[in-house]
């Protein structure tokens, strides 16, 4: 069990806490993060917070691993800028790949990954380093996910797809097969894309529309009261 150190106090890093506790797949010994989001109490589910800047300090690479946990801030930038520090600090890159994920043997997949419960990545696909797939994600089979991407819940990718690096998946988006997406685009929740595109392209889906009565008078109108 790798000793390691989690960057992020927010909630991606909560969410990885618990997964990874629960999971017993990595022992969490500290957080790290920069000084302006250190906590008041120092600590973080129990765990000492160092400053970034003097991790080595306390936590030397040589003796522990870090995995980066923080969001999508700025397609990704942050996340990829703090993952290039922290190996250019030394530090071997963790993942966590959750026992619930379909994964299978064939799984090919760089460094500082984050697969939670439910996702399934089929034969023949290639995550690049510091992916997150959330939960229920499917990325069909020899799609290739480039760096520093993000793919919220409920997405769906097909086979033989491309998604270029450090962009960003909403909410239950589908990308048809062989569709290949350039990279920093942004695809918002529900966005269906079934042609290539462009890099920096952005696919933002319409809200479905507010009915006109508000919940206690559609209930006196529907069969669900």
């Amino acid at each position: 069990m790798a000793k390691i150190i989690v960057f992020g106090t927010g909630k991606v890093a909560d969410v990885l806490y618990h997964h990874v506790v629960a999971a017993k797949q990595h022992d969490i010994v500290a957080f790290t993060t920069d000084v302006e989001h250190l906590p008041a109490a120092g600590t973080f589910h129990d765990r000492p917070v160092v400053p970034f800047h003097q991790v080595v300090d306390s936590f030397p690479p040589d003796a522990f691993q870090m995995l980066v946990a923080i969001g999508y801030h700025g397609l990704n930038a942050l996340r990829a800028r703090r993952y290039a520090e922290a190996k250019e600090k030394g530090y071997t890159m963790a993942s966590y790949i959750s026992n619930r994920a379909c994964v299978g043997n064939w799984l090919v997949a760089g460094d500082n990954c984050i697969i939670l419960d439910g996702a399934t990545v089929e034969p023949g696909v290639r995550l690049g380093n510091n992916v997150v797939l959330w939960s229920n994600v499917l990325i069909g089979h020899h799609t290739t996910i480039a760096d520093h991407v993000w793919i919220a819940a409920n997405s769906t990718f097909g086979g033989s797809a491309f998604l270029g690096e450090r962009s960003f998946v909403g909410l239950g988006v589908t990308v048809g097969h062989e569709v290949e997406i350039g990279e920093q685009s942004f695809l918002g929740s529900g966005a269906i894309v079934t042609k290539c595109a462009d890099a920096k392209s952005v696919f933002i889906e319409k809200n479905t529309d507010l009915f006109r009565l508000n919940s206690d008078m559609y209930m006196k109108i529907s069969k669900l009261r």
